[in-house]
């Protein structure tokens, strides 16, 4: 899923919607409406125009789901229809130009399996390399974060893709936080797993809410449906 204001007049350019062609891909155009007003009555006035700028949006870029909703809540919102339509990830913020680095990020084992999953298409559909990265706590024993790195690494191998486009870097000191904000500028996509039940909790408060608002790069976050 790729959420998109389309409250304003000049709609962005979107490009990562090329990107994301080995996906189906929802486009989910939200209008703010303000706590005071009725989101009836701005859908009545604006529907068309917005439905206009959707379009526009999502024009010549083969099979795109376009939905428009008029929404006092853009997190619930997106969490709703990313249920609904079984989104496997969704892009949380930013646009791509071109995909050459990837940089996915692990916490843990959990929900580790749609993640290469979706890593894995990106790659299938690009030439892109991927760096596999676990921050681990200062606590935390070397040796299950390179167990961890490599179990991902031959998931990622397992769906045919080459072991020379993968790398992989285990940091065992230091803020996990500050170590991904660190390294983001050398890729051009960041990949995160939810690790929380919903994204609404998620963006509301957690390790993955206070890092996402740091990010220059594009966030694409790998939901966790079990």
């Amino acid at each position: 899923m790729v959420p998109v204001d389309v409250s304003t007049p000049d709609p962005p350019r979107l490009d990562v919607l090329d990107v994301l062609r080995p996906f189906d891909v929802v486009l989910l155009g939200y209008f703010p409406v303000p706590d005071q007003a009725e989101p009836a009555m701005l859908k009545h006035e604006y529907e068309d125009e917005v439905a206009a700028r959707l379009d526009e949006i999502a024009a010549g870029r083969g099979e795109v789901s376009e939905i428009l909703v008029f929404t006092h809540d853009r997190d619930a919102t997106v969490d709703r229809i990313a249920e609904e339509y079984e989104c496997d990830a969704v892009l949380t913020a930013g646009d791509i130009e071109q995909l050459d680095r990837i940089l996915v990020a692990l916490r843990g084992d959990v929900n580790v399996s749609r993640i290469v999953s979706v890593v894995a298409n990106l790659l299938l559909g690009s030439d892109a390399s991927v760096t596999v990265l676990h921050a681990a706590d200062e606590s935390a024993e070397p040796s299950q974060g390179e167990s961890l790195l490599q179990s991902t690494v031959e998931r990622v191998i397992d769906h045919g893709i080459e072991d020379d486009r993968i790398d992989r870097q285990l940091v065992t000191e230091g803020d996990p936080r500050e170590t991904i904000l660190e390294l983001e500028t050398d890729y051009d996509l960041i990949v995160l797993g939810e690790t929380e039940p919903t994204l609404r909790e998620r963006i509301i408060g957690g390790f993955l809410s206070s890092l996402i608002d740091e990010l220059d790069r594009p966030a694409l976050i790998v939901r966790d449906v079990e």
